[in-house]
């Protein structure tokens, strides 16, 4: 952006920079350090600033020839200076852009931000100078062009102009000191920038009535605006809660209420003018008690520690921004005209409805007080009260008197009751809202949408009700006329707090659907409800349908929810809308309106401890409500476990992912098209055979409930050999790859030159790959470990740095039931964790190399995937390509190494049955031969070196060794009773005369006893003699482990 000649394009370039910014920042500011979060709520002022220039640009082409050279001048030099600062941030916060959003405080210690404090905070200060000189410019500006339009003012204008200018941008030169800055702000002392900025979005009402309120319209000038007949005395528009500080209003009288048809009416053609608004304006204020509060009652007292710093300079600079600020936004958005639709002048309650509607609000106002947004929620729920009770009267059939206290068997009722609430609804909105004098807490965009759908929809909605349908005054009378829904008593539980009713609830009462929850919240049904609430002791009648019930849907979650709220906001639950909740159950009807209530009219719809039943007033609500989670579920069943004649199926893993995408598994980059999806149920299903080493896993993905076709998809999921990333800079992401059985084999023949089309598993390539966008990183997590760990509970564990090894228990039930142990180990190879899963029986073969801190298992059974298309004489139909069939069982072998011998101890221990390992060494020769009768005869054995173990189990110790490879009977075991050496001083030999012992080609590890001898006696290898072993130089240590059975 040039120094000079700014225009419209980089003003718009500016604001769109600061507003990128202050979004990207914001959605990592949760557990940033103070000076971040304060950073934060800078640039939202900023941004403001800039949006508001920019609107102003936007609406005057002249806009920069009209403010003059001088002003001109000023502000590129400040947009300039801001540009640079914005583009310092931009560069900061470049390398930081695709970091995870959820992850707290990781992500800080991640970017180590110790390191980025002092530009931060330099950031910061630059900002806040940056929106103090934008709005006194602004203002003044504003002003300037202001005078322009007075008439009679050219004489002195210039003067006027440089004197002003030279007062206005005082503050840039920083002429003025804090404390003149804070008498004439007072609120600017510590004003909290983020309470400011819930002030301009609307969540509390900011400023005043003299500088929100439009002038006064001349009665007697019939070209500013219709005749208004004023009265003294105004609807009290609201009362204060217990412990607030200001006086609480005197009760209702009707006088005070006026009538709506002496009021002034605003025609709702399309030639509506400012001029017709400020008088209708005008003939609502008068002086009294309010039913809305002021707008400076609703703004929180700042704080001291608001600006999160102690130089009285930037504070003076802070304060001067805030008032400008304030000024700025409030004249933006009281500026512009609100629409208001004429009240029907025959569709209005009379004097005795009225009274009756303000004896019934002021019950609820002396406990509480309400804005103008909170009575927009509560006549907008009383529109969708009225529509609700029209659609029954539309079609009796709908219906049931049951349930409903707005509903009879005659059907008149119901509209009746609509028709009260509409005028219930025109009340609050004509004789409350519209009567305040702070008419200016409506300016808000959101309340703005409010009213003008609010207004819209009463009009539409009465215009149905032809004056000579309209229900006589006596039949009104006896309907509902409460403004607010009675609360049974486990929903009282407003006790005074900060929150105003509505607050939670108000994102589901809004006119059009389609505008209900939050922006990442959809709503798919809502309607009203009876419902029976809490504890039976405690449970009521209910009638009139005072609930609302909701099905929804969130982005970035799949499962629909349901919520259940009230009108007053002291009831809001929301939960995940359950397969179980669609099954039939027998509900007791008792607690609701109506004894012979049919038992599919009530659900119960429990919310964790809270026990909820729920009654709809007719069948269509109910199949409704039904239809959309049942035919979800329904799209997708594959994902619940399976009901097997010969296996059992679990849930292992669930959860919710933003973005699911498949991708190319050789490159890991996205398909072409790209096959990506949102907010997606990721579910991992474990199938447990009567043989455990059959167990097999599949992976299921459906899509959301909000999808127009919900479709649901289901992988083979081996349970090695599964390779997962996670990614360095988002931890919520994970990568996944493995291989499922449609890798084609190579070209055979069967013999007659015919080709056989064979489909294996190779885990060596794999084929199928995912990027997986968790909710949060803990969820990232989970699914890594439930990848690449068994779902049983390990007896033993080791991690290290790019390692872990893991021993589990597994048992066959058939066809022979017995017990072996699994080996899990996991291993790091170029970022990528994988798994390689081994059974180990009773009998194995193993070397243990104490030096060396290796363990090798040279036969280890391990699990192969059958495809379902193997030796064929043709290839698999498009429709029906190869898959998992069945395991088979294969020999492989592994070598683990440790870092510390403690560890491989302690994992040769696990593989035992309560043995512990607590001696190896290597000998040079093992020997069972009778000792030699000539003195200078020889016992050493041919066999070679051994390794010999001693395992200690309670207080009996057992001695293994393992000669090498060549001796076929290689393994030796016995029991060493104490006290049974027998030994010579200065000898590197113990000898052990005469002890049973055992030999064979493997090792019962259950029982350390050698197996499977050579000799296929029916002793097998037992064999009686002495038992000789030679040491270098740790012969003491084995004796004494010999003698008392312990290396201590």
């Amino acid at each position: 952006m040039s120094m000079l000649n700014w225009g419209v394009g980089d003003v718009l370039a500016l604001t769109k920079l600061a507003w990128d910014l202050y979004h990207g920042c914001y959605l990592v500011a949760r557990e940033a350090p103070d000076d971040f979060r304060q950073l934060v709520n800078e640039l939202c002022s900023l941004q403001g600033v800039l949006r508001t220039l920019r609107d102003d640009i936007n609406s005057d082409k002249s806009f920069f020839q009209r403010i003059g050279e001088n002003r001109k001048e000023t502000l590129e030099r400040c947009l300039q200076s801001c540009f640079h600062t914005l583009s310092k941030l931009q560069k900061l916060t470049m390398k930081y852009r695709e970091l995870g959003l959820n992850e707290g405080i990781q992500f800080w210690r991640r970017v180590k931000y110790s390191t980025k404090q002092g530009e931060i905070k330099a950031l910061k200060s630059q900002i806040m100078a940056h929106t103090s000189s934008l709005a006194r410019i602004e203002d003044s500006m504003m002003k300037a062009l202001e005078r322009q339009e007075v008439p009679g003012a050219d004489g002195t204008k210039q003067e006027q102009e440089d004197e002003d200018q030279m007062d206005e941008l005082a503050p840039l030169r920083k002429t003025r000191t804090a404390s003149t800055a804070r008498a004439e702000t007072p609120d600017a002392d510590g004003l909290d920038l983020q309470g400011l900025s819930r002030a301009f979005t609307g969540s509390t009402l900011v400023g005043t009535t003299s500088a929100a309120t439009p002038p006064a319209i001349d009665e007697d000038d019939p070209e500013d605006g219709p005749s208004v007949p004023r009265k003294k005395g105004a609807p009290a528009m609201g009362r204060m809660r217990k412990g607030s500080n200001l006086s609480m209003p005197k009760a209702l009288s009707p006088s005070q209420l006026g009538s709506p048809g002496k009021s002034a009416a605003i025609d709702d053609s399309e030639n509506d003018d400012d001029d017709n608004l400020q008088s209708y304006y005008d003939a609502q204020r008068r002086p009294g008690k309010r039913l809305v509060s002021n707008a400076s009652e609703s703004v929180p007292k700042p704080s001291a520690h608001g600006l999160g710093s102690k130089d009285p300079e930037i504070q003076e600079v802070v304060a001067e921004a805030m008032k400008e600020l304030i000024k700025i936004r409030h004249k933006e958005q009281s500026a512009k005209p609100l629409r208001v639709v004429r009240q029907h002048p025959q569709h209005q309650p009379d004097e005795a409805l009225r009274t009756r509607f303000a004896q019934l609000a002021e019950d609820e106002l002396k406990i509480r007080r309400l804005n103008a947004r909170d009575w927009l929620r509560v006549a907008t729920w009383w529109l969708l009260k009225a529509r609700y009770n029209k659609r029954l009267d539309d079609d009796p059939r709908r219906y049931t008197s049951r349930a409903s206290f707005s509903v009879s068997s005659e059907g008149a009722t119901a509209v009746n009751q609509a028709y009260v609430d509409l005028l219930k609804a025109s009340w609050i909105l004509y004789n409350v809202i519209l009567h305040d004098d702070n008419v200016s807490s409506l300016m808000t965009h959101e309340n703005r949408k409010l009213f003008h759908n609010l207004s819209d929809g009463i009009s539409e909605d009465l215009n149905e009700f032809q004056p000579v349908d309209a229900p006589d005054k006596s039949a009104l009378l006896e309907q509902n006329s409460n403004i607010w829904e009675f609360l049974q008593p486990e929903e009282e539980t407003y006790e005074g707090d900060e929150m105003f009713p509505g607050l939670e609830n108000g994102r589901w009462i809004t006119v059009e659907q389609e505008d209900a929850g939050t922006e990442d919240e959809k709503v798919l049904f809502r309607t009203f409800v009876n419902a029976a609430i809490g504890r039976k002791s405690h449970r009521m009648r209910s009638k009139g349908a005072p609930y609302m019930l909701l099905l929804s849907i969130k982005e970035g979650e799949s499962e629909p929810k349901v919520t259940l709220c009230n009108q007053s906001g002291t009831l809001g639950l929301t939960r995940d809308f359950t397969y179980e909740d669609l099954q039939d159950k027998e509900v007791p009807t008792s607690p609701l309106s109506g004894a012979n209530l049919h038992p599919r009219e009530a659900i119960p719809l429990n919310f964790g401890t809270m026990n909820i039943t729920v009654a709809f007033t007719n069948e269509e609500d109910l199949d409704n409500f039904m239809y959309i989670p049942r035919a979800y579920f329904e799209a997708v069943k594959r994902r619940l476990p399976r009901q097997l004649k010969s296996a059992t199926e679990t849930l292992l893993f669930s959860r919710s992912v933003e973005v699911f995408e498949l991708l190319k598994a050789d490159t890991m980059k996205e398909m072409s098209p790209r096959q990506r999806y949102r907010s997606c149920d990721l579910r991992i299903l474990e199938t447990t055979c009567r043989e455990g080493w059959r167990t097999t896993r599949r992976l299921v993905v459906s899509s959301s409930a909000g999808e127009q076709k919900p479709w649901c998809s289901e992988l083979f999921l081996p349970l090695s050999r599964v390779q997962i990333r996670s990614d360095t800079d988002i931890a919520r992401k994970a990568e996944i790859k493995w291989s499922d059985c449609s890798h084609e084999k190579g070209t055979q023949t069967d013999g007659s030159y015919n080709r056989i089309y064979s489909y294996v598993y190779d885990d060596h390539n794999p084929n199928i790959a995912l990027s997986l966008l968790f909710r949060n990183a803990q969820d990232a997590d989970d699914f890594g470990r439930t990848v690449l760990h068994l779902a049983n509970q390990p007896i033993y564990t080791w991690t290290g740095n790019s390692e872990a090894y893991s021993v589990y228990m597994v048992s066959d039930s058939e066809p022979n039931q017995k017990k072996y142990k699994a080996l899990m180990l996991t291993r790091t190879r170029h970022d990528w964790k994988y798994s390689d899963l081994f059974y180990l029986y009773r009998d194995i073969d193993f070397v243990y190399d104490r030096a060396a801190r290796r363990v090798k298992l040279p036969q280890l059974a391990y699990t192969d995937y059958i495809s379902s298309h193997v030796d064929k004489l043709y290839t698999p139909p498009l429709d029906a390509p190869p898959k998992f069939s069945h395991c088979d069982k294969k020999i492989g072998h592994t070598i683990i190494d440790f870092t510390d011998e403690s560890v491989a101890a302690a994992f040769m221990s696990s593989l035992t049955g309560d043995f512990t390992l607590i001696f190896s060494r290597r000998a040079d020769y093992i020997t069972t031969k009778p000792p030699p009768k000539h003195p200078f005869g020889s016992m050493k054995s041919n066999k070679g070196a051994a390794e010999v173990q001693l395992w200690l189990k309670g207080n009996s110790v057992r001695l293994i060794s393992r000669w090498d490879d060549k001796v076929e009977d290689k393994w030796l075991s016995m029991a060493v009773p104490r006290h049974a050496l027998d030994h010579k001083r200065d000898s590197n030999r113990a000898t052990f005369p005469k002890l049973q012992y055992d030999r064979g080609r493997k090792i019962d590890m259950a029982n350390l006893v050698a197996r499977d001898s050579k000799e296929r006696k029916e002793d097998g290898g037992k064999k009686v003699g002495p038992v000789t072993i030679a040491f270098e130089t740790v012969r003491g240590e084995f004796l004494m482990i010999v003698m008392f059975g312990d290396m201590d």
